[in-house]
């Protein structure tokens, strides 16, 4: 899991916010991607390359995600 991505798992003063499924998700998705990323290895490049691709896009596109929440709701909940 990219840094970007485990690191929104870490935030100051997330305790009075944890939520033990999104905590228990993160871990289930942490462990699933290592066991991707070792059948990744046996794969020719090409489709090696596209799975990256994809988990690469994914994680960017969570953080994304996360970031314009926060946004959303500080714009909305002053």
């Amino acid at each position: 899991m990219k840094d970007s991505v485990s690191n929104l798992y870490r935030l100051p003063n997330i305790g009075k916010y944890e939520d033990v499924n999104l905590l228990s998700l993160s871990e289930v998705c942490a462990r699933l991607e290592e066991q991707v990323y070792a059948l990744v290895k046996t794969l020719p490049d090409e489709e090696r390359q596209m799975i990256e691709a994809y988990i690469s896009a994914r994680n960017d596109l969570e953080v994304e995600t996360v970031k314009t929440a926060l946004r959303w709701g500080k714009h909305h909940y002053k």
